[in-house]
């Protein structure tokens, strides 16, 4: 009598391509749906969302002075996602990226200005060490607080940012004023071109395509860089292992031998060296001097980008060039659309809202699916014995 055969088991996708699926799908969903709720919105103003899409689109990408631009704001966001993102890993809120980019800039335009008899190869990098040593000494005081104190660092660090405020303000009205008297605006003195980051354009003689008013500078290959050291540091080395260990339970790490405040002292330490780059594109590539009129919010941006990259590098480059775009957008939009530019920060409400519930769904769709798989791997064990 014939047996029947037994039919071949399904054949699964690995654990890391069902993961890298799920992302993707989810990345998808959520784009899906900040569409069509952004598209809601823009209708309200009278406007094809489809048109305003495309706007926002061809002013980002039809040039490649455009493209440039993209990265140019993309670049300080990249150093500021990455920077919290390194921090919540541990189970932290590094909320004060804000104040320590804003003390590594006034670090770094001292060391510009005091040392700039120095040649470019010198100077530059003892520049760069400035801003990273002035953040990391800046975000060493919440994390030290709460290592030995206890107190939380989204308090420290809010109020640490206002300090951070004040103490640039004293600092370009006082010892790092310029000595040219003639000047009514607060500012240091113009650094010299040695302590300037070059642009890619004069590497490798694209002025043509990237004007002088692109600030695309070697700061964001090295932003890129960033994004590679960091994922290494996260998920390929020990201390990586650790602060993972610690986000995800501290106590079960404190029992496996993890010192938990030497970790959390580590991981802030490293957050604020990131956070030192935030400021360096607009300071060294931009307008060679510390004044008033820096640009601020990027330390806030980048808890926006850190949470729509999901804390992932490569996750945080896409999102910083996405946002990128959404601010290359604000010129689009007052050039040919009637709807104000603040349109754009409700797109980006729109965005994260759309990825907590694209995330949500799809995560919960592979948990119900790997609980399905266990119960039949079950069912055909209990089956064959």
């Amino acid at each position: 009598m014939a047996v029947a055969a037994t039919p071949a088991p399904a054949r699964r996708l690995p654990p890391w391509a069902q993961a890298v699926l799920g992302q993707a799908l989810a990345l998808g969903l959520a784009l899906a749906l900040a569409a069509l709720v952004g598209g809601v919105i823009i209708g309200l103003y009278h406007e094809s969302p489809l048109a305003v899409y495309a706007t926002i689109w061809r002013f980002s990408t039809e040039r490649p002075s455009d493209i440039g631009r993209v990265l140019e704001n993309a670049t300080p966001l990249i150093y500021s996602a990455l920077a919290v993102a390194v921090a919540f890993k541990a189970g932290m809120f590094n909320i004060g990226v804000e104040g320590q980019y804003l003390v590594g800039m006034v670090t770094a335009a001292a060391t510009a200005v005091t040392f700039d008899s120095l040649p470019a190869p010198v100077l530059l990098p003892l520049v760069v060490l400035a801003a990273m040593a002035g953040s990391m000494i800046w975000a060493a005081i919440p994390a030290v607080l709460k290592v030995k104190t206890g107190a939380h660092e989204v308090v420290t660090t809010i109020m640490l940012n206002g300090v951070a405020i004040s103490l640039l303000a004293w600092a370009i009205l006082h010892p790092l004023r310029t000595s040219d008297t003639g000047l009514v605006d607060l500012r240091t003195d113009v650094f010299p071109e040695a302590a300037m980051f070059p642009t890619i354009a004069h590497t490798f003689g694209l002025e043509k395509q990237l004007p002088d008013s692109v600030y695309l500078t070697w700061l964001f290959p090295l932003a890129l860089l960033a994004c590679v050291l960091v994922w290494f540091l996260l998920f390929r080395s020990r201390l990586g292992y650790e602060v993972r260990a610690v986000g995800s339970s501290a106590g079960s790490a404190q029992a496996g031998g993890i010192s938990i405040g030497a970790t959390q002292i580590k991981i802030f330490l490293i957050s604020g060296a990131l956070a030192g780059f935030v400021g360096l594109n607009q300071l060294l590539g931009d307008k060679g001097f510390l004044g008033s009129n820096y640009e601020a919010g990027l330390g806030f941006a980048g808890i926006t980008v850190a949470f729509l990259g999901r804390n992932h590098p490569a996750g945080i480059a896409v999102a910083a060039v996405l946002i990128g775009m959404l601010k290359r957008g604000q010129d689009a939009l007052a050039l040919e659309t009637s709807i104000p530019i603040e349109i754009l920060i409700i797109l980006q409400g729109v965005l994260i809202l759309s990825v907590v519930v694209a995330y949500e769904i799809v995560n919960r769709r592979i948990a119900r699916r790997r609980q399905q798989e266990v119960r039949a791997e079950e069912t055909a064990l209990e089956g064959g014995g």
